[in-house]
């Protein structure tokens, strides 16, 4: 019998297409629903931040922190062996907010822990049960940032992912972060909303003092030096103790890499914790990867072979609207409306950094931590 190698294309292809819908309106439609600002009673809050010669972003970003409109929490800044003024700048800080908690690590470069031993000794000196964690380089989207996370920590939630976006600026590098960032927030936002959470970033992320000692702290991936934020939650998120904070005012801002090999090495550093997310959120991520390159590939050899063009077509077109209105909802509540003209190069730029980032990121050993 002749094996007809144009019908087993298509079906194959309109195989990938079907997986590539599933995701899109069984995970990717989650923030259809109506973006809420979150109404739970405001909780008091310690917000903790690692530094290491970061003075800099520090004199920007701090003052928006100690700032915020929350009438009861502290920040507590770790200054890890920084040799770049920040000490003085944080003692001198200090004496002038009694909201502000600075602790100063001597570090022997031979013997560097790396971010986790910071963010540890941080979280050890919290008063509070509900931790707040951003970066030096990071600033509060509004005064309201801290209000609108602490309150996302209902009582009966252990974790509260945040939004964590980046300055725009007109550059090609720029385009990329924020294209790559886009998705990103696509992915684990969803995810989170659909109970599969997998990740958050340390940008803007919340969880409880008590759910950290609970598993020990990072004991399960202290050899690794990242990880901090994406394993930690991995490890013990779960379907009911996770929330999403998706209020525009509890979004924080960051500043981006300057050039695309900076980010590269940034990126490579996260991916390369991909490998040690539990094997049903490899396994999701993977099949959403794999299925999108394939549906490429197999909707090009399809359409080229033109034995069904007209079902091919109509796939291909099925799947643009239902990118074009559910993209559409994610851009505008994640603040990326601006760029929703992108959304039709978003999958070949999305596969491109996979490929010459993430796969590299991948298979590489986690690099060393810098802040």
């Amino acid at each position: 019998m002749e094996v007809d190698i144009a019908l087993i294309l298509f079906v194959a292809f309109a195989v990938t297409a079907c997986i590539q819908l599933c995701y899109y309106w069984g995970i990717f439609s989650r923030t259809l629903a109506k973006v809420t600002k979150p109404d739970g009673p405001v909780q008091s809050a310690s917000v903790i931040i690692c530094a290491r010669n970061n003075r800099s972003f520090l004199e920007a970003n701090l003052p928006a922190v100690l700032s915020q409109d929350h009438p009861d929490f502290e920040v507590i800044v770790v200054n890890d062996g920084s040799t770049d003024g920040t000490i003085d700048f944080l003692d001198n800080l200090e004496r002038e907010h009694n909201k502000l908690k600075v602790l100063h690590l001597d570090i022997d470069e031979r013997f560097h822990r790396g971010k986790k031993f910071a963010q540890t000794i941080g979280i050890k000196a919290a008063k509070h049960d509900v931790l707040v964690f951003t970066d030096a380089d990071c600033k509060p989207a509004s005064s309201q940032w801290l209000k609108m996370m602490s309150q996302s920590m209902t009582k009966d939630k252990s974790i509260v992912l945040g939004v964590g976006n980046y300055q725009r600026k007109l550059s090609l590098t720029n385009w990329i972060i924020q294209l790559e960032t886009f998705h990103s927030l696509l992915l684990y936002i969803n995810f989170s909303l659909a109970k599969k959470t997998y990740m958050g970033v340390g940008r803007n992320l919340s969880y409880r003092r008590e759910l950290f000692f609970s598993v020990k702290g990072f004991a399960s991936h202290q050899h690794l030096l990242s990880g901090d934020d994406d394993l930690f939650v991995n490890e013990t998120a779960t379907k009911t103790n996770t929330a999403v904070c998706l209020a525009s005012d509890g979004f924080t801002i960051s500043e981006p890499k300057m050039n695309l090999s900076q980010w590269m090495r940034q990126k490579k550093r996260h991916y390369s914790t991909g490998k040690m997310y539990k094997f049903k959120h490899r396994f999701a991520l993977g099949l959403y990867a794999f299925s999108l390159l394939f549906y490429y590939i197999l909707g090009v050899l399809t359409i080229v072979d033109q034995s069904f063009l007209i079902p091919a077509l109509g796939i291909v077109g099925f799947r643009f609207i239902t990118q074009a209105i559910i993209l559409f909802r994610n851009m505008k509540v994640f603040g990326y409306l601006k760029y929703y003209w992108v959304f039709p190069f978003l999958d070949i730029g999305i596969l491109l950094i996979h490929i010459f980032v993430g796969v590299r990121g991948y298979f590489s050993k986690p690099l060393r931590w810098n802040y």
